[in-house]
């Protein structure tokens, strides 16, 4: 072989070096077995004869790329990483004695079990894959099947599909009753997990009860009873009032900085199911003008209302499923 033609496969064994990366480190017992190896290997095709530099060089080479290779082939065994598994949906806010890090991922097939408090029950809210709001209140058990399906073995979960619907995936709710499946929707499934009993209340959009081959379709503002013997009830309800208060405890809290005070009222409203009433036309204007700093993560929804609306300048009362906001003046309350 000319020196030429050494010098390119040296430069071309030196390229591919490089573009291999470093690699771990191999345990010195591992080493010592490759070693032994290209030695034997040695002996056997030269034996103890002197071998001058020039002819040494090619057979180093591909002994070297042979030890790399071997080397390279042990550290993938050793540390190739488990099958990856795609989170379905990730923990927004948890509350009371439910402990969970804000953002931990969850991937299908995760359970996930709330406490119960006296004081702070546990819950728990989760932001699906496909955008979906899904809550959990205390003493809950769900199982996350995949990013559309929850399994509800016990207590009460709700969903919210967003005010921007048409951009986020439904969520289905799997109970031993049926499966309960939303189109464009806010809606709270409960179930004991026995006899094959739920409660179903929409408050929002369409909820379709699936089982076997027989669907129910429940809308807006009514409630869907599934007894034990496979009866069902129906009956209306408010969109607003203590029975979906834990909802409004679970919320995740927004990002208020940069926002204006109307879109803050949407929230609001969305949340608790008021109905939002400005007093007049400057009160309507500085609603859509002001626009809100800081942050009320640290508060519970409830308390964020009243600190909003005061710092900007704004008075409010509840009444009847209504959220009156008024420009506080000498005289009125």
């Amino acid at each position: 072989m000319s020196e030429a033609e050494t010098t390119r496969e040296e430069e071309t064994l030196r390229r591919l070096l490089q573009e291999a990366g470093p690699r771990p480190a191999l345990p010195e017992d591992e080493i010592e077995s490759l070693k032994e190896t290209a030695r034997a290997e040695w002996r056997r095709r030269y034996g103890v004869r002197s071998i001058s530099p020039r002819r040494f060089r090619p057979w180093m080479a591909v002994a070297a790329a042979a030890l790399l290779a071997a080397a390279g082939l042990l550290w993938w065994g050793r540390t190739r990483p488990p099958a990856f598994a795609a989170a379905v949906a990730s923990v927004e806010r948890s509350s009371g004695v439910a402990h969970w890090e804000i953002g931990h991922p969850l991937p299908a097939g995760s359970e996930l079990e709330t406490g119960t408090g006296s004081d702070k029950p546990g819950r728990i809210a989760l932001r699906m894959a496909g955008g979906a709001s899904v809550r959990l209140d205390a003493g809950t058990r769900v199982r996350l099947a995949s990013p559309t399906v929850v399994e509800l073995g016990r207590g009460a979960v709700y969903v919210d599909t967003g005010a921007d619907a048409g951009r986020r995936e439904e969520v289905a709710v799997r109970t031993p009753a049926g499966d309960f499946e939303g189109v464009g929707t806010q809606f709270e499934v409960l179930t004991d997990g026995e006899g094959g009993t739920a409660r179903l209340r929409v408050r929002e959009g369409r909820v379709r009860l699936a089982r076997g081959r027989e669907e129910v379709l429940t809308g807006v503002g009514e409630e869907l009873v599934v007894r034990g013997d496979g009866g069902l009830v129906r009956s209306p309800i408010a969109l607003y009032g203590p029975e979906w208060d834990w909802v409004l405890e679970a919320a995740p809290i927004p990002d208020i900085e940069g926002v204006k005070v109307r879109t803050f009222l949407g929230w609001i409203s969305r949340e608790t199911g008021w109905r939002v009433e400005l007093a007049d036309q400057e009160t309507a204007a500085a609603a859509e003008s002001v626009v809100l700093h800081g942050s009320v993560a640290h508060l519970t929804p409830a308390d964020a209302i009243g600190v909003v609306l005061s710092s900007a300048g704004l008075g409010h009362r509840v009444s009847d499923g209504t959220l009156f906001v008024f420009i506080p003046r000498k005289g009125r309350s």
